[in-house]
């Protein structure tokens, strides 16, 4: 027979209270809830912070246009069945007369001597360069001391549940680990400066988008310039976690909005001082990693745009290729490598012989023979009157890997001229394959990706009517996911103006 069951332990006093001060919850004792200052707080001197779960806020900048919550398909049941406790966000920190404009901006007045840096070759001892000092009372407010805390509101619950939805799987292109999607949103709500990063980022993509007929900018600039001044805090603290989270979102940021190539090359060369500061490579883990190959495709289509060299050398990227791979992602960022090294050498001082670019085709062949039938595009449906097809890939990492394969060939086969006549109906044919890749029914996330290879399938493909559908494909990928392309079609409309006359 079994022992007899301990008489039951009754609470001391009763019923759990969830609604006594945070004051009494922060030294664990029991409150007596009496109002406006508890027993407790009363007796020891001590502000008495009501309870708050769920902080009811109207929304920040809130745009002219009513928006209901039902449009925003923001679930307030859900919410409260996962109640938060938050404060107040930071909306009134203020920097002075020296506002930064931009994460170049913060760059510059951060890191020594930056000006002076060459951005073509990144200074490799970036810790004399780093300036880690507090800086003086103009630039940062002595109030900011710690990371105040954050407010969630409808509004910013909508963007970071659209953040996961959208923007988030850009990022996450080549990332199995869907780092952008699972990883960072755990760390928002403790992180105002990621949470203020991913809500600029978020409403800069609804306010380019023309899914969306509410104004979503001045909210987007209003999160951006929080995270600004967010990120100067960061540079100022020693090892903080997530400075380069926030750069590489603040530079998504500033790279669909369309920011000036030459100011955005600065940008990245910030990027890139950080990344070697905190000697990040092809070989880091976790947050890291992702945020290394973010930042490759970053440079890569900033070279393709102006034709200047990457500026983190990617034979110093550490990278290791395990022979049969089988991982998407992962051969997909052997891809970007070759193209990167590639685009070392077009964009080089030296020319780039034909027996380099004969080496990087059959790199590409012997990268191509071990690959596993997801990377096999099947054609359905028929071809339509340019001669294009859809095709089909089961992993979308695939066909932006199939995708860039045919890009580097381009490249290796016409930039920055036509290397070979008997190249021509090569080129044609990849010129083909990646519209066909580009028109296919793909996530947003390579549509964005795929602009920049996009703009060489136009420049070289034969017929206007070919070349206008790509533009077509450029001007929908802006109008519908705000991403900039309008420059890459003013240019490219310009070289068949020049070809013509």
């Amino acid at each position: 027979m079994s022992d007899p069951e301990p008489p039951k332990k009754k609470r001391r006093g009763g019923a759990r209270r969830k609604t006594g001060s945070q004051t009494c919850k922060a030294r664990h004792n029991r409150c007596d809830e009496k109002k406006p200052v508890c027993s407790n707080c009363q007796r020891l001197n001590l502000e008495c912070k009501p309870a708050n779960f769920i902080t009811p806020s109207s929304w920040t900048n809130a745009p002219t246009e009513p928006i209901s919550i039902v449009e925003h398909e923001v679930n307030i049941d859900e919410m409260q069945m996962f109640p938060i406790q938050v404060d107040s966000a930071p909306e009134n920190i203020f920097l002075g007369p020296e506002e930064p404009a931009s994460t170049w901006d913060i760059f510059r007045t951060r890191i020594d001597g930056l000006d002076q840096v060459s951005d073509e070759s990144p200074p490799s001892d970036v810790f004399t360069h780093l300036n880690l000092a507090v800086p003086s009372s103009d630039i940062l407010p002595t109030t900011i001391t710690t990371e105040a805390p954050i407010t969630l509101t409808p509004e910013t619950a909508f963007l970071l549940q659209t953040y996961l939805r959208t923007v988030a799987t850009w990022m996450d292109l080549m990332c199995h680990s869907s780092t952008y999607q699972l990883t960072i949103p755990k760390l928002t709500l403790s992180s105002p400066l990621l949470f203020h990063c991913v809500c600029a980022f978020t409403a800069k993509y609804l306010s380019l988008s023309n899914r969306r007929s509410t104004n979503w900018d001045p909210t987007a600039t209003h999160h951006y310039a929080i995270a600004l001044r967010h990120l100067i805090h960061a540079l100022n603290t020693p090892n903080h976690p997530h400075v380069l989270t926030a750069t590489i979102m603040l530079s998504s940021y500033e790279i669909i909005a369309g920011i000036a190539s030459e100011h955005h090359r600065r940008h990245l060369l910030g990027q890139t001082m950080l990344i070697k500061h905190h000697g990040i490579n092809a070989q880091s883990t976790g947050i890291d990693r992702a945020n290394f190959w973010i930042h490759v495709r970053h440079e890569i289509g900033f070279a393709l745009t102006t034709g200047r060299p990457l500026m983190l050398d990617p034979e110093e990227w550490n990278v290791r290729w395990e022979e049969h791979e089988t991982r998407e992602d992962v051969l997909g960022n052997h891809v970007l490598w070759i193209v990167a090294r590639v685009l070392k050498h077009l964009n080089g001082a030296a020319p780039f012989k034909m027996q380099q670019r004969a080496a990087f085709l059959q790199e590409l062949d012997d990268w191509r023979s071990g690959l596993s039938d997801t990377f096999i595009g099947i054609p359905y449906g028929e071809a339509d009157a340019e001669g294009f097809r859809k095709v089909y890939f089961t992993v979308t990492a695939a066909a932006a890997a199939a995708f860039w394969y045919h890009v580097t060939h381009i490249l290796l086969y016409t930039e920055p001229t036509l290397q070979d006549e008997s190249f021509k109906e090569l080129v044609q044919d990849q010129a083909m394959r990646l519209t066909n890749i580009a028109i296919s029914d793909f996530p947003d996330s390579l549509r964005v990706f795929a602009t920049h290879g996009l703009y060489f399938a136009a420049k070289h493909i034969q017929g206007i009517a070919r070349k206008a559908r790509i533009w077509a494909i450029l001007n929908d990928a802006e109008a519908e996911l705000g991403y900039h392309t309008r420059s890459m079609v003013k240019k490219l409309q310009d070289l068949v103006e020049q070809s013509s006359s």
